[in-house]
């Protein structure tokens, strides 16, 4: 039986311990936004610790670039929203989900059990199946072809959409703050109708509930062919992007409800626009009309 690579039994044990110590801050601070802060790092930490081994792999390294960028992008947005806050020598900032998902599970021993097997287990050990596919292309020595680039162009867009989403998301609440606190008493014209929906209507939000998400599943969908480029098979490298599109299903889901909960005209937005891709836009034409005659007009 070969012996695993040193480089890769690093990050396995790297995992293991992120996995422990995602459960225990959980179980003795209440505060379960460990893996949150974790999700953007860890894919790009895996990357350096793999580059010495691959270090003259061009595939690797110039997927590996884009990952890392990938990762910095997330870690400053996770981070703007208050994730990375610390209050007396401990982290304060947590995602608002877990919050909600307190409510719903109020018994300590139940939830404990939750924040063991699927926020610490299950989503941390999902972080390094859907970046294993760079190392498993960082051991192939194909040589680069026409299918690298076209995936290496479709990773960056993907990056760039969901860059350009978060930043109009900024934009947006932003605005939307700025309007609570403005006491002149601007006229109510469209734009401020449409700021005080809630929720975000602008730029590619228009089209596409969570354009966001778009950019980030596809562009680990994309990190799961990245193998197959290199001459190998797509299964099992690429279960991992299949498993993390149903979580951004039920992420959605929850999202939805949450922001549903909170600002009445949200159920209609839903039936006007998709929630992912656009591609059903054409047929919701009739809904998107009657929105913006309900809620602009």
């Amino acid at each position: 039986m070969q012996a695993m690579p040193l480089s890769l039994l690093i990050t396995v044990i790297l995992t293991a311990f992120c996995i422990l110590l995602s459960f225990f801050y959980g179980l003795f601070t209440r505060n379960y936004s460990t893996v949150d802060r974790l999700w953007s790092v860890l894919p790009a930490v895996f990357v350096l610790i793999w580059l010495p081994g691959f270090i003259d792999n061009p595939r690797f390294i110039i997927a590996g670039i884009i990952v890392i960028a990938w990762s910095i992008r997330l870690t400053r947005n996770f981070a703007l929203k208050g994730g990375f806050r610390m209050e007396h020598g401990r982290f304060s900032g947590e995602d608002y989900r877990w919050e909600v998902m307190r409510e719903r599970i109020p018994d300590r021993m139940a939830f404990e059990l939750f924040n063991f097997f699927f926020i610490s287990l299950f989503q941390l050990l999902l972080i390094f199946a859907f970046s294993l596919p760079l190392y498993l292309a960082g051991s192939s020595g194909k040589p680069l072809g026409t299918g690298d680039f076209i995936l290496f162009a479709v990773h960056i867009l993907f990056l760039v959409l969901e860059t350009t989403a978060d930043e109009q998301q900024f934009s947006y609440y932003s605005r939307r703050a700025g309007l609570k606190n403005d006491s002149s008493g601007t006229e109510d014209t469209a734009i401020t109708r449409r700021v005080n929906l809630g929720f975000n209507t602008f730029g590619l939000w228009k089209f596409s509930r969570h354009p966001n998400y778009v950019g980030e599943m596809g562009g680990w969908i994309v990190v799961s062919l990245y193998p197959v480029s290199a001459g190998l098979t797509w299964f099992p490298a690429g279960l991992a992007s299949v498993v993390l599109v149903a979580l951004f299903i039920g992420s959605t889901i929850l999202a939805e409800d949450i922001t549903g909960g909170k600002y009445p005209a949200y159920s209609a937005w839903k039936k006007s626009t998709p929630p992912w891709i656009p591609f059903t836009l054409p047929f919701r034409m009739k809904a998107r009309k009657d929105f913006w005659n309900i809620h602009m007009n």
